[in-house]
């Protein structure tokens, strides 16, 4: 995964060239980081107001639940705003940039900045669901930490092959050389998919160790639903990487 912190190290300073708007990209970053982690939140506070139905008081299970729904609305409101905002933001940091581009090459810059922002946010999704998973079950946390180092080792090696693969394809576009849309095209989406379904098999991987020690004992049954739903984002988001990791090759090497 160097080869590829490497490269959005590289788009990062090339598409913002201003630590005013590299600081506030972070911040857009970790605004939407945490809206799509509070998720797990919502999915705790909701596996509380089901399991604890007949133990709490009606007064307490109707602040809960008027909680439960202020919570989601929020969390959904944010992501709204912040994927709005983020398009004036871009428009405002190109027009900063002293790197002046035309034509095709402006319209790949776009594309590279949206998959950076998507990509650094759903690292730092993950990087905050690995602490939570941890918080709540460290042995989970663990093995559930060195299937995702597995899952990056995969990531970096198609990432890589995906980025010499797109410099081919524009080399032969300067050379007027035609490739078939099903090589263009169908190199992308295997690599992506590719990825997709090893994450795939770790997360079946890391299910079974869920239920074994939720039989054991090990976790309790309100943190295994919660680990349950937590590891169906984690896999999400790495679905997210694969693809977005192979758009953002395209992007990267089009728009030098």
């Amino acid at each position: 995964m160097r080869f590829v912190a490497r490269e959005m190290m590289y788009a990062l300073t090339e598409l913002f060239s201003t630590t005013k708007y590299r600081i506030i990209l972070l911040g857009l970053v970790l605004i939407a980081a945490m809206i799509s982690v509070s998720e797990l939140a919502v999915a705790k506070l909701f596996t509380k107001i089901i399991l604890d139905e007949g133990t709490i008081s009606q007064t307490m299970l109707a602040v809960l639940v008027t909680v439960f729904f202020l919570f989601f609305g929020v969390t959904r409101g944010g992501h709204f705003i912040q994927r709005i905002y983020r398009v004036r933001f871009f428009d405002k940091a190109f027009k900063a940039s002293k790197n002046e581009v035309t034509g095709a090459k402006e319209n790949w810059r776009w594309s590279l900045a949206f998959e950076l922002t998507n990509l650094l946010s759903t690292f730092t999704q993950l990087g905050v669901i690995i602490l939570f998973f941890t918080y709540l079950n460290w042995v989970f946390g663990v093995i559930n930490l060195l299937a995702v180092l597995a899952i990056f080792q995969v990531y970096g090696k198609l990432f890589r092959n995906q980025i010499e693969a797109q410099r081919g394809f524009v080399v032969a576009r300067n050379k007027k050389e035609p490739i078939p849309n099903v090589v263009r095209i169908g190199t992308r989406i295997k690599s992506g998919e590719t990825g997709i379904l090893f994450s795939s098999i770790a997360m079946l991987i890391l299910l079974a160790m869920l239920i074994y020690l939720s039989y054991t004992g090990e976790i309790g049954k309100p943190n295994t639903i919660v680990l349950f739903f937590g590891l169906r984002m984690q896999n999400s988001n790495f679905s997210n990487i694969s693809t977005a990791l192979m758009r953002f090759a395209r992007a990267r090497t089009h728009s030098e």
